[in-house]
């Protein structure tokens, strides 16, 4: 990690912040969810930055990245990360998401397809269409992250490890400082669009691969649901890793690595 750069660049009216492994390589770029920032994604960037580029960023309002109190939704950070790629002059990476990553990755793959060779998505926020429409409580999940932002590093991070004892070393420690970095201004104007995935999927031309969990554990995507995405985009490939929910990587990173590694290859030959 010591030759990783630390860098800012201007994108779609912000300023982005990412950390990239460099190098003459086949480029990566990972997508955070909610609440985390492209620190998250350390022990996967170090898995693969022998044999890739990876650029890890930090989407608007996480991380340092800037804060604006619009444009909080799938739309706009797809057009943030397609102007990312065109101002680093990334030669169509394969572009990697998780939660809330993944929901605008694939908008992004969308309505982009020239600027990527393939996606991987972690758990997106692909809701049933026949289930009722998920409740959001915006004033209450602000309340949630205001009452992280009171602990100390030291004890969210216990907080952490005590909920997630099956977590990779070192996890909880990334995962608490991102939180402690989120920018209030998500909560301003943020567009909860989660039904509307069926609507870009379509539209997604490349190579897909999905990691699902199990819904049981807190995951999202259940097997009807992927099958419904299998009917939309025929090319979509699917990992399922049993005995974990919502952060895969975090809880099992040694088969959802092999997986990744094996997509990647598969894409770039």
């Amino acid at each position: 990690m010591t030759n990783w750069t630390d860098e800012f660049v201007e994108t779609n009216g912000i300023t982005m912040h990412y950390m990239r492994t460099g190098g003459d390589k086949p480029p990566v770029v990972l997508c955070h969810g909610f609440s985390d920032n492209g620190a998250c994604w350390t022990s996967l960037a170090k898995s693969l930055e022998e044999d890739y580029d990876v650029s890890m960023i930090d989407a608007r309002c996480h991380g340092q990245s800037s804060a604006p109190a619009s444009g909080n939704d799938a739309e706009t950070r797809a057009a943030d990360l397609a102007g990312f790629i065109e101002a680093l002059g990334l030669d169509k990476p394969v572009v990697a998401g998780h939660s809330m990553g993944a929901q605008y990755t694939q908008v992004f793959a969308a309505k982009y397809p020239h600027l990527l060779r393939g996606l991987i998505l972690e758990d997106p926020p692909w809701m049933d269409p026949k289930a009722s429409p998920p409740r959001h409580d915006r004033k209450g999940w602000q309340e949630q992250f205001e009452a992280f932002k009171k602990q100390s590093l030291e004890e969210g991070i216990a907080a952490c490890e005590t909920e997630h004892p099956n977590w990779e070393a070192g996890t909880c420690a990334l995962f608490f400082r991102a939180k402690l970095e989120l920018n209030f201004n998500v909560f301003k104007g943020v567009k909860l669009d989660l039904a509307t995935w069926q609507e870009s999927l379509p539209g997604v031309s490349c190579p897909v691969l999905i990691f699902t969990g199990d819904p049981e554990l807190g995951a999202i995507v259940t097997d009807g649901v992927f099958d419904i995405a299998k009917s939309l985009t025929p090319q979509v490939e699917r990992v399922h890793i049993p005995g974990v929910g919502h952060h895969i990587r975090y809880a099992e990173p040694q088969p959802y690595t092999q997986a990744f590694k094996a997509f990647l290859f598969k894409v770039f030959c």
